[in-house]
């Protein structure tokens, strides 16, 4: 399992007024690259944040706002089936971000369904459960094609900060202890990272006790620990109270009927299968586990462009319709004309290409 990168946006609300524009663009742009690159080519890009960023500011958005993952990659998900482009493009928003439950499931071959459900599964559980930093997933996105080669794209919502975190993977085959981690914030529980390696492999063997004995564990260091803690000034005369940060405390509400497994849990990767362990169930036994085994937790924050035809608010300038049309309308020719052995218009791009050093 490899993840790519990782970007920070802001939340944005309001419509698209140029989604029309915006997606012809992006309907020449991906028929051009599969034409010359293929998917895997597609897939690869897609998987790299920077370059996403770059091509959604290509397509009318700001560097910084959310909608630039799920306006262009809804768009993506439309031109693909529209036009029965050989790309496997699956999640969204809401009920749509439950990609194994898609009716386009049922017409992808075994060997590769198997894949994509462990996958999927894998890694919105790394994101939303492991990687706890206060926000929760909402959009959950899956790119592929018939060879194998697949990327993920989650992207997750803090009300609170008003912000959006998007988490790239790339070709995810299994898991590993190999998570990269960069950033700031020294507030996010990160059990993905190297350092939460030995915690991790006791928490699979907590999961191994008892349900009870694994409940009763987790309540006395909640009684213990959600406390306000109590110390006296320097003359030990008088008591000053102070409340543990949220991101010390285990959770208020906590699921213990997920506690419930029928068999034993053989490596770290079967806790993402547990139906109902979720974020505030695994910070306990996070908390559980480096009490019970002096475990090291890792409070690594996981969190690390372009204008071309303007954005929607006016910043640097408008979008400029017109022109995302005309370019739509020029790459879809050098297409067309390829495919008779016209070359002009595709060994122009490919000048200007030249003419750029990025």
């Amino acid at each position: 399992m490899k993840k790519i990168g990782d970007i920070e946006l802001r939340l944005a609300k309001g419509p698209i007024p140029h989604y029309k524009e915006l997606k012809e663009l992006e309907r020449s742009i991906i028929k051009y690259m599969i034409y010359e690159f293929g998917t895997k080519e597609i897939i690869n890009r897609f998987s790299n944040p920077l370059w996403f960023n770059s091509f959604a500011c290509l397509l009318g958005f700001e560097w910084n706002y959310s909608g630039m993952t799920t306006v262009t990659l809804q768009a993506l998900k439309e031109i693909t089936k529209e036009d029965n482009l050989p790309l496997i493009v699956l999640g969204g928003k809401g009920k749509r971000s439950k990609i194994t439950e898609e009716v386009e499931m049922k017409d992808i071959k075994d060997k590769l369904k198997d894949k994509i459900k462990d996958l999927s599964i894998t890694s919105a559980k790394i994101d939303n459960n492991l990687i706890q930093d206060g926000y929760n997933l909402y959009f959950h996105f899956l790119i592929a094609d018939e060879n194998n080669n697949t990327t993920v794209i989650n992207q997750k919502m803090s009300i609170k900060e008003q912000k959006v975190r998007r988490f790239h993977w790339i070709n995810i085959e299994y898991f590993n202890d190999n998570q990269i981690g960069f950033g700031y914030n020294n507030k996010t529980l990160n059990l993905a990272d190297r350092k939460s390696e030995d915690l991790r492999k006791e928490i699979v063997e907590l999961l191994n006790n008892d349900k009870e004995v694994i409940k009763n564990y987790i309540i006395r260091l909640k009684n213990q620990n959600n406390t306000i803690l109590k110390y006296f000034n320097n003359d030990n005369k008088y008591i000053f109270y102070q409340e543990l940060p949220y991101y010390l405390k285990i959770p208020d509400k906590i699921y213990y009927k997920a506690l419930d497994i029928k068999e034993s849990i053989n490596n770290f990767k079967d806790i993402f299968f547990i139906k109902g362990l979720g974020p505030g169930l695994l910070r306990a036994l996070a908390y559980t586990a480096k009490i019970l085994y002096g475990s090291e937790l890792s409070w690594k924050d996981p969190i690390i462009y372009t204008f071309a035809h303007g954005t929607k608010v006016g910043k640097p300038f408008y979008v400029q319709k017109k022109i995302m049309l005309e370019e739509a309308e020029f790459i879809k020719n050098a297409i067309e004309e390829a495919k008779v052995k016209k070359y002009f218009k595709i060994e122009a791009i490919k000048r200007l290409n030249n003419l750029i050093d990025i």
